[in-house]
């Protein structure tokens, strides 16, 4: 290919480049808004700890060499996987929930003049939104990494779940504000039906 050819395709992939960027960040931080009701039934529990406590198993046992440590290292990717693609999914529903509740805010209504549950509804949005970038970065770090044979960070995989499930008492907290209904069909579907709340506001586990 000649260097006048060359030029002549840099503009098409650049435009190409920056139209998948604007198609990835409209689908992470713009998902369709949703009700509630529709969201719930595609929510599944997240349970960060088993996943922790076989990362900590893998960790603590003797590396294996060869065709066995590859195998090893592609089975502890897809448990790994796995957990991330929940956690990831929920967080999307969530987010789309959050979006819907969003569009009941009176238009051109001042920020300063929102009440407590509007004013946690921006604050998620937010705060779903960050989570849903650190979810994609680490989709493409767990990926890169089984590619090139590494193994798991888990300290990123640790900081990361304890991230989600703040987040995911938050909804359940805000699902409250709707009535013990939709707190209910949350705890069932997140498998947190263990989880109880307490005078004024905080959870502990029953």
């Amino acid at each position: 290919m000649s260097i006048s050819n060359l030029f002549a395709v840099v503009p098409t992939v650049v435009m190409a480049f920056l139209a998948l960027a604007l198609v990835v960040r409209r689908k992470v931080q713009y998902p369709s808004p949703l009700v509630w009701g529709s969201m719930v039934n595609g929510l599944g529990p997240l349970r960060a700890h088993q996943v922790l406590d076989y990362n900590e198993e893998i960790d603590n046992e003797v590396p294996l060499v060869g065709r066995l440590g590859r195998e090893a290292r592609r089975q502890q990717f897809k448990v790994n996987w796995g957990y991330l693609c929940r956690g990831t999914k929920n967080t999307t529903l969530f987010l789309q929930a959050l979006r819907f509740e969003k569009l009941k805010i009176q238009a051109g209504k001042p920020g300063l003049k929102y009440d407590p549950r509007e004013t946690a509804i921006v604050g998620l949005i937010a705060e779903a939104t960050e989570l849903r970038w650190k979810q994609v970065r680490w989709q493409l770090v767990l990926q890169l990494r089984s590619k090139l044979g590494l193994p798991i960070d888990r300290r990123i995989f640790t900081t990361l779940f304890v991230y989600y499930k703040n987040f995911e008492k938050e909804m359940v907290a805000l699902a409250e504000t709707e009535g013990n209904w939709l707190k209910d069909m949350l705890l069932e579907r997140l498998g947190l039906t263990e989880w109880r709340l307490i005078e004024g506001g905080g959870r502990s586990e029953a």
